[in-house]
């Protein structure tokens, strides 16, 4: 079967349109691409669970630091209002998945994981601190 030229640029067209990130429910999320978490338009704060070491070369701009071990501990003081969302990243998404648990004990509702982590966010858009 062949393909016509203009078929393969409505394809290339339609795969590289922007979508909405407005319409993302994040409550209903567990975990969010890169793309979809550079593109968010609506109040969220962004936490890096990755380490000191990690954080001192680089951050996405505006977030908060808590190592994954001291999320537990830290998370209340710096991110008192448990009703905006908090999109966790690390490396690759592990540690992240990890403190989701503890966040939700404290009753922070929506919390979603950037798969892929702090490089993918950065190469998807998102500032650098």
């Amino acid at each position: 079967m062949r393909i016509s030229r203009y078929s393969w640029v409505i394809v290339f067209i339609a795969c590289t349109l922007p979508f909405s990130a407005e319409a993302l429910d994040l409550a209903k999320r567990q975990y969010l691409s890169p793309q979809e978490a550079a593109s968010l338009k609506q109040e969220v704060r962004f936490l890096d669970v990755r380490s000191t070491l990690e954080w001192l070369r680089g951050r996405v701009k505006g977030a908060v630091h808590i190592p994954h071990d001291e999320v537990a501990e830290k998370v209340t003081t710096l991110i008192p209002d448990r009703s905006v969302p908090v999109v966790t990243y690390c490396a690759s998404g592990g540690r992240a998945s990890y403190v989701v648990d503890a966040m939700q004990k404290l009753g922070y509702t929506v919390v979603p994981v950037v798969n892929g982590g702090y490089r993918e966010l950065i190469s998807s858009g998102l500032e650098k601190d």
